[in-house]
């Protein structure tokens, strides 16, 4: 029975999950797409002017470096800006206020090609927690 329910949550999930980042990395290389930019318009209220909804900012392997989502007014409600090394791994997230001031900042810590930790840092770049990845294998 609960079964019956999760399984096409988990489906609605993935559909959303899946188009939230409609482009992979490799298209967005391919393709040499810098910036993209979504515009929304509420034709409903007699808006014919768009509203930047977000703006995604990729690096030239087609990695997301920055991200900004915007509200109906124009004001930025999230900002994120991410690091890659040279694997292509995930090693820092910055999140910023609306005034691009740094709110928080994590950063991953990767051995062999597998995240080991990941610190949390402040607006003041004070460590305040950390987490430690444990891996087991198979024999």
């Amino acid at each position: 029975m609960m079964m019956k329910r999760i399984l096409p949550l988990l489906g609605i999930l993935m559909m959303v999950a899946g188009s939230t980042y409609g482009q992979g990395t490799k298209t967005i290389r391919e393709k040499k797409i810098a910036v993209k930019t979504v515009n929304e318009y509420f034709l409903e209220e007699g808006q014919d002017e768009p509203v930047v909804e977000s703006i995604e900012r990729y690096n030239e392997e087609g990695r997301l470096v920055e991200l900004k989502e915007m509200n109906r007014k124009g004001e930025v409600k999230r900002w994120e800006k991410y690091a890659y090394d040279q694997e292509g791994n995930l090693v820092e997230e910055q999140f910023l206020d609306a005034k691009g001031r740094i709110s928080e900042t994590e950063k991953n810590l990767y051995k062999d090609g597998l995240r080991i930790e990941k610190h949390y840092f402040d607006s003041r770049d004070k460590l305040y927690k950390k987490k430690v990845y444990v891996y087991e294998y198979h024999q």
